[in-house]
């Protein structure tokens, strides 16, 4: 009986995810075709009983749960109108641009190898 139920549950929550995805989602694939591709992928993924075996099984990864997490993130920060990436990264790109600036200009300068451990050498 235990069996029972949780398949009834589970295929409440397929069909839940998949109305939402039809009256949701695929209306805005409509003027996004890549959208719809990506809807596409995602939803075929409930026509597996081990979808983490299926052709698009990669999307189940945690790297690509990662991906679509920040993505997401900068998407709700971007629709606030506050920064989408860190003042870090932000340093960091400023740091590696300054430094093939000033390398290409064949400037000596102190240069950082490497950013983990803080190895400084000496640029001629």
């Amino acid at each position: 009986k235990q069996w029972y139920q949780r398949r009834v549950a589970i295929t409440a929550g397929i069909e839940e995810a998949l109305l939402f995805a039809q009256t949701e989602l695929a209306p805005h694939g409509e003027d996004h075709p890549e959208v719809l591709a990506e809807l596409e992928k995602t939803m075929s993924l409930f026509a597996f009983s081990e979808p983490e075996n299926c052709p698009f099984g990669d999307l189940l990864k945690p790297s690509q749960k990662h991906k679509v997490a920040g993505e997401l993130n900068s998407a709700v920060l971007e629709s606030q109108n506050q920064q989408t990436t860190t003042n870090l990264h932000t340093l960091l790109k400023i740091l590696h641009w300054s430094q093939d600036m000033l390398t290409q200009q064949k400037v000596s300068y102190p240069k950082m190898e490497d950013i983990s451990s803080g190895i400084i050498s000496n640029s001629t």
